[in-house]
């Protein structure tokens, strides 16, 4: 009690220092930090798959600021700035009295503020708010430190110091610096790279390396000095490091992948490095093909290109080409055609194809109709305009004929179709079916070029629909089975033996890679398509204008096909490319070389063709028809004949309705068979006729003031091979007969009626017509 009597100045001043430390910590704790100081907007890096930089984006407020982890920064960076800027970094509570203390004297011995005292922490400080240096100012920045020991650990400190320092320019952080002025991350960096960003900040206006190399350098070399007098660096080290020489200007950053990059910073704003599936090298030669190809088509009014490559092992997304140009302004260069849905043409035939061989309706071999053929009112044409009466499925995928694609997606109706496909897969313009018909098989929807080559993607995957990744963290996603092992195995098949426009005819014994490989057209010729895949990769290839215009030159098999192969060769070159096994559900099968089907002892050629064991047609031949001639007579004889007269066996080739009717419009040699013997002529055998028109479920109107001459219908039919005559019966009543291939026209009655075509065999077929009076 005595001393504190006697010391009472000393207790004074003891409990004034509790109260303001008091005082200080409920400041430290209640007065808002700002802490907007310090969380700034990071640019954002995009690297590809090997981590090769693709592409770099400025932050939201236009700097290069690249925010880091101090996980990934260079241990000899964090301790040059330590023991060159603040010793005692780990053992002050930010403020450091001792080097406030000399600085002051230092400022008093030279008569103006040459040095601050200033810690790491004070530094943040400063940084948050930059602030003229006065000394109020000076408290303020000590206050800051205080707070800011106090919400961040010292490591945290060190993090956010190496985000927001300045190091010139519109440069920020110790990363931005290390790209921009050495091209690579914080981590890397050498000695004297590390010396050169710890005493920049110091003054980063008159010791940028760019602007200023001799400054830079002799700063460079002190704090390399000074770490050899505190044993932080090593004498050899340093003298090593001295001999580097300084980054005279800021390197460029990389320019690749424009397209593609921008999508993901788009996609990803807030962070700082996005580390994509993209291959640099594979992008680098995608791009430069696809100018060397487009080069050769300006003079026929093409302007551009996409290119897309999925590996189809990984299901990464390893190029994206986007356009030609990207900063072609008169060609919109920065338009991504790879996202851009439009008309694919004939590219989603194989689908249907595979659809036909999943369900069981076809097998390669089959026979489909190719004639004239109208669906109410949808009549589809060949590329050609011509027609071949009957081809192989395998064929008119091979061929891309349209109207056999057509007849194969109608004969699908209640299975699954091609629409079920594309909603499956989640093709993102894709409207309601009903909107597109069946013209959806020849490119009446629109899809991007990306999706497309996901979809082909499928085909080397099994049948199994992978979404493509785009980022390295992504999970490879769940599949989407689309078709069986085997279909995918036939459809490939047929589609690698397609004739290509690079191989000569006997292809097979070049060095070339086996490609699996297709082709679209759009219509008008607005639109250029080549899609293909091998067990390595699948390959889109999309050329055309951005602004629509049409162009003779786009066909797809000579505007994209020889840049898709340029591709693949380059690709492939120096690789053993192992084709697809052959899946256990394939077999290989004899069947009749005109029909398809099973041969029966009446065929005269087979072929062989891939077939799936578990749905594939098993139906016997039903073209080639062993048939019994009367010999006295010449008359054919029921198959079940047993009576007395003498006969001779013959072969004859039966065609299908429709096309027996188009080859005898269209002039072939058809050898018809005999007339029934007219005492069996009662009995019905063969095939139903077929009524091409009318059309079934359409009203037909009657309208005033019009020459009923220029109102009739034609009736038209189809009829089995052995037929002569066709009758045409209305509510019961003959209305006419013509010849086989002939049309009838009839002057048709307001109402509904019953249709009736038979032919001169018994067999008939019958349907509903309506007609009514158009409205005024």
């Amino acid at each position: 009690m005595r001393f504190i009597l006697k010391h009472k100045w000393l207790v004074g001043i003891f409990v004034t220092l509790v109260i303001f430390y008091a005082v200080l910590q409920v400041m430290i704790r209640t007065i808002p930090l700002p802490k907007e100081g310090i969380v700034r907007p990071s640019s954002t890096l995009i690297f590809d798959a090997n981590g090769e930089l693709l592409r770099a984006f400025t932050s939201s407020d236009g700097m290069w600021r690249i925010q880091t982890s101090i996980e990934h920064i260079s241990p000899e960076l964090k301790s040059f700035l330590i023991n060159y800027e603040d010793r005692w970094f780990y053992k002050h509570p930010g403020i450091n009295p001792l080097a406030i203390l000399r600085a002051v004297v230092q400022n008093i011995k030279n008569g103006e503020i040459i040095s601050g005292g200033s810690t790491i922490t004070m530094q943040i400080a400063r940084m948050m708010k930059p602030k003229d240096r006065t000394l109020i100012n000076k408290i303020i920045e000590a206050f800051r430190a205080l707070q800011l020991e106090y919400y961040y650990t010292k490591d945290q400190l060190l993090e956010i110091y190496f985000n927001i320092a300045p190091y010139g320019g519109n440069i920020e952080g110790a990363a931005a610096a290390s790209w921009m002025y050495f091209g690579k991350e914080p981590a890397q960096l050498s000695y004297a790279e590390a010396a050169m960003l710890a005493v920049l900040p110091n003054s980063p206006s008159y010791l940028r390396p760019d602007l200023y190399p001799q400054d830079a350098r002799e700063a460079r070399d002190k704090i390399l000095f000074r770490m050899v007098q505190f044993k932080v660096l090593q004498e050899k080290d340093y003298l090593e490091a001295i001999k580097e020489p300084v980054p005279t200007r800021r390197i460029e950053w990389p320019f690749i992948a424009p397209h593609f990059s921008t999508g993901l910073q788009l996609a990803h704003p807030e962070r700082s490095r996005i580390y994509s599936t993209l291959d640099k090298k594979l992008q680098l030669i995608a791009e430069d093909l696809l100018t060397k190809h487009l080069s050769t088509l300006e003079q026929a009014g093409v302007t551009n290109g996409s290119v897309v490559i999925i590996d189809n092992q990984t299901h990464e997304l390893k190029a994206l080409v986007g356009s030609k140009d990207f900063f072609s302004e008169a060609n919109s260069g920065q338009v991504n055609g790879a996202l851009a849905s439009r008309s694919p043409g004939s590219t989603l035939k194989p689908f249907i194809y595979a659809l036909g061989l999943k369900q069981g309706l076809i097998s390669p071999g089959s026979y489909l109709e190719d004639v004239p053929v109208d669906y109410s009112g949808y009549a589809p044409e060949n590329y050609d305009r011509k027609f071949s009466g009957i081809v192989a499925a395998r064929e008119a995928l091979e061929r891309s004929l349209n109207v056999p694609a057509v007849n194969l997606l109608a004969s699908m109706n209640g299975m699954e179709s091609l629409y079920d496909v594309l909603e499956k897969v989640g093709i993102d313009k894709l409207r309601s079916e009903e909107s597109y018909g069946l013209a959806l098989a020849l490119g009446g929807g629109e899809i991007s070029l990306l999706e497309l080559t996901d979809l082909y993607s499928a085909l080397a995957n099994q049948g199994q629909f992978f979404h493509h990744k785009e980022l390295q963290e992504e999970e490879t996603p769940n599949p989407i089975e689309l078709f069986d092992a085997g279909t995918s195995f036939i459809i490939t098949e047929i589609l690698a033996n397609v004739r290509r426009p690079d191989l000569p005819a006997v292809w097979e014994f070049t060095t070339l890679p086996k490609v699996a490989w297709k082709t679209g057209t759009s219509y008008g010729h607005r639109d250029a398509w080549s899609i293909g895949y091998n067990p390595m990769y699948t390959i889109g290839i999309w050329i055309g204008n951005f602004d629509g215009q049409p162009a003779k030159a786009l066909v797809g098999a000579n505007a994209a096909a020889p840049l898709l192969f340029d591709l693949f060769t380059e690709l492939s070159r120096g690789k053993q490319i192992k084709w697809f096994n052959r899946p256990d559900n394939v077999k290989v099968r004899k069947v009749c070389s005109l029909s398809g089907q099973l041969p029966t002892e009446y065929c005269d050629s087979l072929k062989d063709e891939y077939y799936l064991v578990d749905r594939s047609p098993i139906k016997e031949c039903e073209f080639h028809k062993l048939i019994l001639i009367d010999e006295e007579t010449g008359y054919r004889l029921p198959d079940n004949y047993s009576g007395q007269r003498p006969f001779k066996e013959q072969i004859y080739i039966q065609w299908p309705p429709r096309v027996a009717n188009w080859m005898i419009q269209n002039g072939y040699q058809i050898n018809p068979l005999p007339e029934l013997l007219p005492e069996y002529q009662r009995q019905i055998v063969g095939q139903n006729p077929v009524i091409n028109s009318p059309k079934e479920n359409v009203i037909y109107y009657l309208r005033k003031g019009i020459s009923s001459e220029y109102q009739k219908i034609a009736f038209s039919a189809a009829v089995a091979s052995d037929a002569r005559k066709v009758y045409w019966f209305v509510d019961g009543t003959l209305v006419g007969s013509v010849n086989v291939g002939e049309k009838f026209f009839y002057l048709p009655k307001v109402g509904e009626h019953r249709l009736v075509c038979q032919d001169d065999q018994g067999r008939l077929t019958e349907m509903n017509l309506v007609v009514k009076n158009a409205e005024p």
